[in-house]
């Protein structure tokens, strides 16, 4: 199979393509981006190719042929010179990795190289990641060490100077678009408004696809405005019961990133229509300032990182409803308490 059959990912696809048409792979390489762009393919793929029983001729672009028993074995995930390590709950632990250091002991069962896939890197413990470095520094030799991760900032710096680093980018929109209609039937208006929600990742396509997704977005940011809104001695129990009540922070963090960049294209005029139009959510002082939205976008983003590096929820929630408070009711603006507290006295 060629690496074309993989969405995007040009730059990437051919890199990985001259190392190994020049047999120049290295022994780890760190794959880095968000989920859902095809990190994991890429990596069933270079196995594929390492280990494919009748590669094929070097002119036709393939670089496996896809239909060999190991190539169909990987493809399944059951080749055993295949280890694909996963998260055990929100880690990878030390023992996990003290198993891939007994499999690499000995020599391949069956293929020509073992491909060891590390799934989710960034959850490696410290105990882990330490445990990993030391097998990177005096590789065995036939094993190739393959690292996913959302962002190389996340790994230990040692971890990756030991790889060679290959950045992988979101989809464009035409792409998710053209995908979810064909996976899930989806109508053209639906399919580009997923798009839009998905920044680029196949994997939150799926999340908004298979259910209402963008109903529930248009839910968030009106909660958000109305806390926004509200008085600001409110805003910390208002956010502590929307903690409570969420089953995904994070999910509702991305929908106020989307608003913000939805209302960021719109201000530039670069869309006419967004999935907010016909709400509350739309308009007012947040469509009028490109440099405002910017500096929004990131404070939401960056809430969205403190977030996955298991900060205090309640905290970041709070956070962001404070600064977007502060862009609602205009910079200097005087925070509103309820009448009752205006006559407390000091």
């Amino acid at each position: 199979m060629s690496l074309e059959t993989i969405t995007g990912q040009i730059r990437a696809k051919k890199f990985l393509a001259h190392l190994l048409k020049t047999r120049n792979l290295p022994h780890a390489l760190l794959l880095s981006g968000m989920e859902g762009i095809g990190k994991g393919r890429l990596a069933l793929e270079l196995a594929k190719a390492l280990n494919c029983l009748t590669p094929p001729d070097p002119g036709t672009g393939a670089i496996a042929c896809g239909t060999c028993e190991a190539c169909r074995k990987i493809d399944r995930r059951v080749h055993p010179d295949l280890l694909w390590v996963e998260k055990e709950g929100t880690s990878i632990k030390l023992a996990r990795i003290k198993e891939v250091r007994e499999r690499c002991r000995v020599r391949p069962f069956e293929g020509s190289f073992r491909v060891t896939v590390v799934q989710d890197a960034q959850a490696l413990t410290e105990e882990a990641g330490n445990a990993l470095l030391k097998i990177l520094e005096e590789p065995p030799p036939r094993n190739v060490f393959i690292l996913l991760a959302l962002d190389a900032q996340m790994l230990l710096p040692t971890l990756v100077s030991r790889c060679c680093h290959v950045r992988c980018q979101p989809l464009d929109d035409q792409q998710v678009r053209d995908l979810v209609a064909e996976r899930w039937n989806l109508s053209p208006s639906q399919a580009a408004q997923v798009a839009r929600l998905s920044f680029g990742s196949l994997e939150r396509a799926r999340a908004w696809a298979e259910g209402d997704r963008v109903e529930r977005c248009r839910q968030v940011v009106h909660r958000l405005l109305e806390v926004a809104r509200g008085p600001v001695l409110d805003l910390f129990l208002d956010t502590a019961q929307w903690v409570k009540e969420s089953e995904d922070l994070e999910q509702d963090l991305e929908c106020i990133k989307f608003w913000v960049r939805e209302n960021l294209m719109q201000c530039l005029g670069m869309t006419e229509e967004t999935v907010f139009d016909d709400t509350d959510a739309h308009g007012g002082r947040l469509a009028e300032d490109p440099d405002m939205l910017l500096r929004m976008y990131e404070v939401v983003e960056n809430a969205v990182q403190h977030l996955r590096a298991h900060a205090n929820k309640q905290l970041v929630l709070e956070g962001v409803c404070l600064k977007i408070k502060e862009w609602v009711d205009g910079k200097g603006h005087r925070y509103s308490f309820p009448g009752w507290r205006q006559d407390l006295s000091l």
